[in-house]
C-alpha cells in the first residue's frame, strides 16, 4: 500500500510505468481519499521529472530516502565546522535538513544542466510526445465535494455521479475485426478506470483484452457482444509488409469532437531514436489522434499513430501494423479475433476511402 514511508518508490514505479493495473487502482484510491498523500505524490513526482534517466530518478530517490531515515540523527552538533576540502557536496547522512535541502537543488540544477549539454544541439529541445488527450483526472476539492453533497441531499437528488459525464477524449481507436474489437494506443487507456468508445449507438463501455507498452498498442472489446460494425467484414486490410520512403499515407482521427483527415507522406524508415519498429512521418497530427490508424493509397493500414516531435507541426511519429498483428496472434484462439485480409478500398478514390473508414474509426473516452 503506498504511505508517505513508501512514496518514492511508488513514483519511480509509476514513472517507469511498472505498476500492474491492481496496483495503480489500489493507489489512485489512496491519493483520492488522502488530499495530504496526493499533495505529496505531486511534489515527488515533480521532483522525479527533472531527471532524464530511471538511473537518475533511482539516485536521487535514493538520496531523498536517505535523507528522510537518518532525520532523527540530525542535531546542532552534527555540523562540521571546518572548510570543504572539495566544491562537491558530499551529501553525508548527518547534514542538517535545511543543508539536505539546499544540497539536493544544487545537485538537481547540475546534474541537470550536465546530462543537457552532453546531447546534440540539434535535438536538445525536441521531445517525443504522445498525443493523447491530456487525461485529466476527475478530482475536486474537499469544499467542492461538501458542497454538491449538500445541494444534492437539499434537492433529494442522487450524489452518484454519471460515468460518461465525467470522461474525458483520451485519443482514437478503429475496428480490426466486425464484432467489437477495436485498437488503440497503450497510453491512451493505460491508466483509464473506466473506457468508453464512442459509436454511432452512443458510448459504448470497453475493456482491455491485449496490450504491448513496448510497441504501445492496445486491443480494446465493447462490453456489448451484440455490437457489430457493419454487417459484412471490414473494408480494408491490416498489412504486414513495412511501407517504404516516400509512401504516401493518411490518417483519420479525432482530436476534437469531429474527425479529422490529414495526409502525408513515410519520411524516415525508423521512428523516434531510430525505432525500427516504427516509421517518422511528414504529417501533422495533434493530441487526441493517439491510436489513429495510417493508410496507404491503397486504403490498407500500415501504422498506428503513436506521437509527435515536440515543438514541431509536421514530424509524427506511428508503429509498424506488424506489431499490432503479433498482438492479436499472441491471443488465444478462443478470443476469436479475425483480422481483415481483403482491401475493398484498393481502387477508391481518396474521398471514398475515407468516407469508408468514418464508419470504424472512434473517439476513444476515458476516465
Amino acid at each position: 500500500m503506498i504511505s508517505e514511508h513508501n512514496i518514492n518508490e511508488w513514483a519511480e514505479r509509476y514513472l517507469s510505468k511498472s505498476l500492474s493495473e491492481a496496483e495503480l487502482q489500489q493507489m489512485n484510491k489512496a491519493l483520492d481519499n488522502d488530499p495530504e498523500l496526493y499533495r505529496q505524490w505531486i511534489q515527488t513526482l515533480e521532483i522525479l521529472r527533472t531527471f532524464e534517466s530511471a538511473g537518475e530518478r533511482k539516485a536521487i530517490r535514493n538520496l531523498i530516502q536517505s535523507v528522510a531515515d537518518n532525520k532523527e540523527e540530525w542535531t546542532e552538533d552534527t555540523f562540521e565546522t571546518t572548510e570543504p576540502k572539495s566544491t562537491i557536496i558530499p551529501f553525508r547522512k548527518y547534514l542538517r535538513t535545511t543543508a539536505a535541502a539546499a544540497g539536493l537543488i544544487l545537485f538537481s540544477s547540475v546534474t541537470t544542466m550536465f546530462f543537457m549539454n552532453k546531447k546534440d544541439a540539434k535535438v536538445d529541445q525536441q521531445k517525443f510526445r504522445e498525443l493523447g488527450r491530456e487525461i485529466r483526472e476527475v478530482k475536486r476539492s474537499q469544499a467542492e465535494i461538501i458542497d454538491s453533497l449538500n445541494k444534492n441531499n437539499k434537492t433529494g437528488e442522487s450524489t452518484t455521479s454519471n460515468d460518461k459525464d465525467i470522461a474525458m477524449y483520451g485519443g482514437t481507436g478503429f475496428a480490426i475485426s466486425t464484432d467489437g474489437y477495436i485498437a488503440t494506443n497503450y497510453h491512451v487507456v493505460e491508466r483509464a478506470n473506466a473506457i468508453y468508445v464512442q459509436t454511432p449507438k452512443g458510448d459504448m463501455k470497453a475493456y482491455i483484452v491485449a496490450r504491448d507498452p513496448k510497441a504501445d498498442i492496445a486491443i480494446l472489446k465493447l462490453e456489448d457482444k451484440s455490437q457489430r460494425f457493419g454487417k459484412s467484414s471490414l473494408p480494408y486490410n491490416i498489412s504486414k509488409p513495412v511501407s517504404g520512403l516516400g509512401q504516401r499515407v493518411f490518417s483519420i482521427g479525432y482530436p476534437k469532437d469531429e474527425v479529422v483527415y490529414n495526409e502525408g507522406y513515410i519520411s524516415c524508415e525508423n521512428g523516434f531514436e531510430g525505432d525500427k519498429h516504427s516509421y517518422q512521418l511528414e504529417m501533422t497530427a495533434n493530441p487526441g489522434q493517439s491510436g489513429s490508424p495510417v493508410l496507404d493509397k491503397y486504403g490498407s493500414i500500415v501504422g498506428v499513430i503513436t506521437g509527435k516531435l515536440d515543438n514541431t507541426t509536421g514530424t509524427t511519429y506511428a508503429v509498424h501494423s506488424d506489431a499490432l498483428i503479433e498482438l492479436v496472434q499472441s491471443l488465444p484462439k478462443s478470443a476469436g479475433i479475425r483480422l481483415p485480409e481483403v482491401n475493398k478500398m484498393s481502387k477508391m478514390e481518396r474521398t471514398e476511402q475515407v468516407k469508408k473508414m468514418r464508419d470504424y474509426v472512434f473517439s476513444i473516452r476515458v476516465d
